[in-house]
Parts: C-alpha cells; structure tokens; sequence
C-alpha cells in the first residue's frame, strides 16, 4: 500500500481548563488514486480550485479535473489499494474528474467525463469494487473490461469494447450491453442503441464513428448550439441558486478550508454537526450540477467552433450565437470557479466521512 494513499490518521488529546478536545491531525492523509504513466504535451489540472501543471508520475487525486487539449494525452494508473486495477486513457480535447469513495473493502468509483474520449485499460475490480463511467445521458457500469467512451460535439455517445461487457443505462432507464462485436450509441437523429462492429476493425469503426458524427454535427451545427444553449440558460439558474444556498453556510466551509490548509479536521462531535448543516445543500448543489457541468464543457467545445466561423445566426431564444457566446464567455470564469468550489468541498466532505463520497453515502 502506498504510504500516502489512505487515511492513517493521528488523534491527539490535550488538555485546556479541564476539558479534553479531540483533534484529528491527517497529515499522512492523501486522496491519491492514482498518478500519471503516460504524458503527451497540453495537459493541466485543477486541483482545490487552483490550476497546476501535469507531469510523468505526477499524483491524482480526488476529485481532480484532468483537461486536455487537441494535441495533450494523459494516462492515469489507478493504485491497488483503491481496489480497481488498471488505467485511465484520456485522449485529446477531454475533460474528465474521479469521484472515488475510499473503503475498506475497496473502491466505488465515478468517472465523470464530461467532454471528449476516455479508454479503459485492462481495468480490474477486487472485492466489492465498482466502476462507473458518466456521460450525457447514459452511465455504464464495469466489471473487468476494456473498452472506450468517446463523446461527439452533438452530444453523441459512443461505448465500444475490446473485451468484457458494459452495461450501459439512458436517462430513460433502457439498459444495453456493449461487448465484444456490439456497440452501444446515443445520437440525437438514432437514440439510443446497439450497433454491430467486427472486433478486428475496432479502432476504423471508431475513427470512422466519430468522423460521421462530425460530420453530422456540422450539417446540424445551429440546432446542436441551440438545444445546448437553452439547457445552458434554463439550468444555470437552478445552479446558481443552490450554490447560493450553499453558500450561506459559508462558516463551515471556510472553516474547513483552513483547516484543509493547516493539515487537520476538528473534533468529531464539530464535523457531525458540520455535515449534517452542509449535507442538504451540498447534495442539492452535487444534483443540480451533474447535467449542468456537462452542458457547460459542451459548449466549451462548441465555442471553438464558433470561433471558427461555423455557427452563426438566430437561435430562436432571442439571442443569435455571437450574443449567447459573448454571455458565456461573461459567465465562464465565475461559473468554472463555483464548480471548483464545489469539487473542492465533496473531497472536503469525504475526508470527515470515512472517505465515503456524498452521493455513496446517501445511498447507504
């Protein structure tokens, strides 16, 4: 096990007018899942709202967002004791973070790829482990496989696999399997659906898959702005509003921030009652968010083509695509930060919960 992986941490009593306080010191603590194995220039991550840069064997944690650019390439090797074996790919003009709770008797992982390409490799799962990969509309639940998750700037979804299965679930509800020969893809002309592919021509049929879908998106590329513009301005009102809510219980989050900082947790009768004031919002905040953070990196990767002069015109919610991206762009800085914030205060969340990530812990 890794000296800095998992929590190790140290109690400590004293003493002040007769009564004894309890403080948690988690100085040996880490949130490291894994580190990087592979690196291909143009690769950053943000970490507890600050930007760093990326490097061979560099640790990720928690938590971390991993973005690349058209020509950036990054390979995360998870560690053993979070109980899933194997690797994360991420290709170029991706965005991704890990939300992992750290148990005993293994690991519950998210992936959270919110624009771009992801490939799995050779991941296996010991124990009770689990592995999930979130996009779009549909999640996929993995057990011992390899496979890709590749997104489309229409919002296409692509799951294709080289071995094992996938299960892949819509927003719906309907259930499909990608597998060895059959692929699963969501497309805004098909649904959601299996589709045939040889497993010897794998890696055509993926170039090729998303190719068409480029294409297709450029003969549609006012509608895919359109319909991403309108779930854009009709969710950003519902985030701000929970983050506000949050952040009236600011108290506690700049208290833990601090104590972040300092390397220590307070006594535990202090973090019960923390959590129990911050639960409510922050799983409102988490909620509002899963759809919204999506919509706001696909119109990141829209924006580049605007830029390139391919969507121009009316889009029929009284702004025309010069306005609505001049609103983003006035928008996107102070967004960005609330979603760091907010990734920030779940691994926050985490470490006075056993590890256990808020969403793992409601569940149980």
């Amino acid at each position: 096990m890794k000296k800095n992986s998992l929590a190790a941490h140290k109690i400590l009593l004293y003493g002040m007018g007769g009564l004894l306080f309890l403080v948690v010191l988690f100085s040996s603590y880490s949130d490291e899942v894994g580190e990087v194995s592979y690196l291909q220039q143009g690769a950053t991550l943000v970490r507890n709202t600050k930007t760093l840069p990326v490097d061979f064997s560099s640790p990720i944690e928690n938590y971390d967002l991993v973005r690349t650019n058209s020509s950036g390439l990054v390979e995360i090797q998870f560690h053993e004791e979070t109980g899933i074996q194997g690797s994360l790919l991420i290709k170029p003009s991706s965005s991704l973070y890990i939300d992992l709770s750290l148990l005993s008797n293994g690991g519950k992982a998210r992936i959270e790829l919110l624009s771009g390409t992801v490939t799995q490799k050779a991941i296996k799962l010991t124990g009770k482990s689990s592995l999930e990969v979130r996009t779009g509309n549909v999640s996929m639940g993995v057990r011992g496989t390899t496979f890709e998750v590749a997104t489309a700037p229409d919002g296409s979804v692509l799951i294709s696999c080289e071995e094992g299965q996938v299960r892949c679930e819509a927003d719906d509800g309907t259930t499909l399997f990608a597998e060895p020969g059959s692929a699963v893809e969501s497309t805004p002309e098909q649904g959601f659906r299996n589709i045939p592919v040889m497993f010897q021509d794998l890696e055509t049929f993926r170039r090729n898959w998303h190719a068409e879908r480029i294409e297709a998106f450029r003969a549609n590329a006012h509608r895919a702005l359109r319909n991403f513009a309108n779930r854009y301005i009709d969710m950003k009102g519902k985030f701000d509003e929970a983050y506000k809510t949050l952040m009236a219980r600011y108290e506690i989050l700049d208290k833990w921030f601090r104590e972040d900082r300092a390397g220590r947790i307070g006594a535990m009768s202090e973090v019960l009652r923390e959590k129990r004031n911050l639960v409510g919002p922050l799983l409102n905040l988490r909620k509002s968010s899963f759809l919204f953070e999506k919509v706001y990196y696909r119109l990141v990767e829209l924006r580049e083509y605007y830029k390139q002069g391919m969507i121009r015109g009316d889009l029929g919610n009284g702004m025309t695509a010069e306005q609505f991206f001049r609103r983003f762009d006035n928008e996107a800085v102070d967004l960005e930060e609330k979603m760091n914030v907010l990734r920030h205060t779940l691994k926050l969340f985490a470490k006075r919960n056993d590890g256990v990530s808020l969403i793992d812990s409601m569940e149980n």
